[in-house]
């Protein structure tokens, strides 16, 4: 793996790790309100949907895209998907904590993420073949 690759990797690999971080940051903010009179359980819950549903994803994504790098994809392409895949999923948090409906931060947030997701994993299974 060449520099600019693992520069690349290791930018969107921290990001989103430290997205996962804040996240749960957050669930643990709200545990401490939700135990006083100030704390709204539906607060909580979304709160731990939105970590929980970060931690569903984008560690087997992360995982996919150090693995392309190491099979040799561009440096650009690893910040194409490592970037998209921090945007999607910033949006998605933020969604998943709104109470309106239709939501567009959410809705645009699971596609993206699961665009992302096909994209890694072809791109593996082509390289496998």
């Amino acid at each position: 793996m060449e520099a600019a690759q693992l520069n690349a990797l290791s930018l969107w690999l921290g990001l989103n790790i430290l997205l996962t971080f804040l996240l749960a940051m957050n669930v643990v903010r709200n545990r401490f309100k939700s135990q006083g009179d100030s704390g709204d359980p539906a607060t909580l819950e979304k709160a731990i949907r939105a970590h929980g549903n970060n931690i569903e994803y984008v560690p087997s994504i992360l995982i996919g895209l150090g693995l392309m790098a190491m099979a040799g994809a561009s440096a650009q392409t690893v910040h194409i998907l490592g970037g998209t895949l921090l945007v999607v999923r910033i949006l998605h948090a933020v969604g998943i904590q709104q109470a309106k409906l239709p939501n567009p931060f959410g809705m645009v947030g699971n596609i993206g993420t699961w665009l992302v997701m096909l994209c890694v994993a072809i791109t593996l299974i082509m390289n496998g073949l």
